[in-house]
C-alpha cells in the first residue's frame, strides 16, 4: 500500500516539475549563437590563467625546503625532550651534575651574547666615523675643486683679455 502512494507522489511531483519546466523553456528567448572569437578568448584566457596558477603553486623543490624549515623549527624541542628523558632515567646524582652543568652553560651563552653586543657596537661605532671621516674628506675634495675651478676661469678671463682686449666679460 505504501508503495503504491510513494509511486503515486512521484509520478504526480515529476509531472508538475515538467510542466514548471516547459513554461519556463517556452518564456525563455532562445540563445543566440555564440561568435567562435569569444570562445576563443575564453580559451585563451583559461590558458593564461592555468599558467599563472603553475607559476603560483609551489615547486617540489620550495616543499622539501619548507619541510627542511619546518624540521629544524622542531629540532630543538624535540631534542630538550630527549634530554629530560634520558636525565630522568640517570641516577640522582649524575642528575645534579648535569644540572650544574646547564646552569654553566646558560651563563656562558649569556655571557658570550653580552660580548657579541658590545662588539656589535664598537663596530658600528667604527662605521660612523668611518662615514663621517669619508664625508668630511669628500666635502673639503669638492671645495678645493670649486676653487680650482673658479681659478681657471679667472685664469681664462686674463689669457682673453691679454688677447683680444675689451672682450672681457
Amino acid at each position: 500500500m505504501a508503495a503504491k502512494k510513494k509511486a503515486r507522489r512521484t509520478t504526480q511531483r515529476s509531472s508538475k516539475s515538467t510542466k514548471a519546466k516547459v513554461k519556463a523553456r517556452a518564456k525563455r528567448p532562445a540563445p543566440k549563437a555564440k561568435a567562435p572569437m569569444k570562445r576563443k578568448v575564453k580559451v585563451a584566457r583559461a590558458k593564461v590563467a592555468v599558467r599563472k596558477a603553475a607559476k603560483k603553486a609551489p615547486s617540489r623543490a620550495q616543499r622539501q625546503v619548507a619541510a627542511v624549515r619546518a624540521a629544524v623549527k622542531k629540532a630543538p624541542a624535540r631534542a630538550r625532550a630527549a634530554v629530560r628523558k634520558a636525565v630522568k632515567k640517570m641516577p640522582p646524582k649524575a642528575q645534579k651534575a648535569v644540572a650544574k652543568a646547564e646552569k654553566q652553560f646558560t651563563k656562558t651563552v649569556a655571557a658570550v651574547k653580552k660580548q657579541a653586543a658590545k662588539t656589535v657596537q664598537q663596530a658600528e661605532a667604527a662605521v660612523a666615523k668611518a662615514q663621517d671621516s669619508a664625508e668630511k674628506s669628500a666635502t673639503s675634495m669638492m671645495d678645493q675643486a670649486k676653487d680650482f675651478a673658479g681659478k681657471m676661469s679667472d685664469a681664462v678671463e686674463t689669457a682673453v683679455d691679454k688677447v683680444i682686449p675689451g672682450q672681457a666679460k
